[in-house]
């Protein structure tokens, strides 16, 4: 009877033989992803007016500190709030320095209602007297917000291009940081159309996400574009087992840490993070194996073919 190790394996060596059949054939499957998560996006922007669903802290609203002892669960205030004013609202919940005491809530909701129609509501959530002494009543202008998205999506592209910098530095091959960059936009792609079908919000937390997950699909594909690439002691097929098999123990890793962040706290900001960092994970097994994977490959069969005629 096999080991599991031996039968992980055998079905990682069969995996790659079939990759390295069908790679040209494979590639149209990430390219499917990016076509239809574009139109979701389009389709979004069509329907909306906006990109992506945009989170309190990006279209603003105004915002609740509560200080209170009680216990209560962020999703029953998010339920009861947003049945009550008609918008959207969300819940950050506080706590003592070095404790899970709780010692408030951050409560904010959208800029169609206004302070006392807030006050009213959680007052009334909650069966206290909302005072000075209690609470503090704080407004993010959309302005403001609008500003921070502007930043964000220049820090994107600033991102972008230093990625295809390091990549052709490193590399000194033009296929190579060309089909980096692109992975790391399908990542994206397949990131903000899925959020936007899912009804998700999008939120400055969720621009920290996309950030994070670029960083992992560079990482990835330069460890991908190495063992390709730089590597020669071996044939290809073993340099990509020896790969996939690292690509898989960093995504079990990254996944139980994503899930635990997801689960494990009620904090509004965490959750959005690790919600894009997972799809993120997941789709650019997709980007990186079968799109930036499949354009190496064929960069690497056209450069012997070429050489061969020559």
């Amino acid at each position: 009877m096999n080991s599991p190790r031996k039968t992980i394996n055998g079905a990682i060596d069969k995996v790659v033989g079939y990759y390295l059949r069908n790679y040209r054939k494979m590639v149209f499957l990430p390219i499917i992803f990016v076509i239809f998560f574009s139109i979701s996006i389009g389709y979004h922007y069509f329907t909306t007016g906006q990109v992506v669903n945009e989170d309190i802290s990006l279209a603003g609203g105004i915002s609740i500190s509560l200080t209170t002892s009680q216990s209560v669960s962020p999703s029953l205030i998010v339920s009861n709030l947003t049945s009550a004013l008609g918008t959207q609202v969300s819940v950050s919940v506080l706590h003592a320095t070095l404790s899970n005491a709780i010692t408030g809530y951050t409560i904010t909701a959208g800029t169609s209602v206004t302070p006392t129609e807030l006050s009213n509501a959680v007052s009334k959530l909650f069966g206290i007297n909302l005072t000075s002494s209690n609470s503090n009543i704080d407004f993010v202008g959309a302005s403001l917000a609008q500003g921070a998205l502007s930043d964000s999506i220049f820090l994107l592209g600033i991102a972008f291009i230093l990625v295809a910098i390091v990549s052709l530095f490193y590399f000194r091959n033009f296929a190579q940081a060309f089909s980096n960059v692109i992975s790391i936009i399908s990542d994206v792609i397949n990131v903000v159309g899925l959020l936007d079908l899912l009804g998700l919000s999008f939120s400055t937390a969720s621009i920290a996400g996309i950030l994070m997950i670029m960083g992992y699909s560079a990482d990835r594909n330069i460890i991908l574009a190495t063992n390709i690439l730089k590597r020669k002691e071996a044939e290809m097929k073993y340099r990509l087992v020896h790969t996939i098999k690292t690509s898989l123990t960093m995504d079990a890793a990254a996944l139980a840490t994503f899930l635990v962040l997801l689960f494990g706290t009620s904090n509004a900001i965490i959750q959005s993070i690790a919600i894009i960092l997972i799809f993120g994970v997941i789709f650019d097994d997709f980007t990186v194996w079968i799109l930036n994977g499949s354009i190496q490959l064929a960069a690497i069969k056209y450069k012997e073919e070429t050489k061969q005629t020559v």
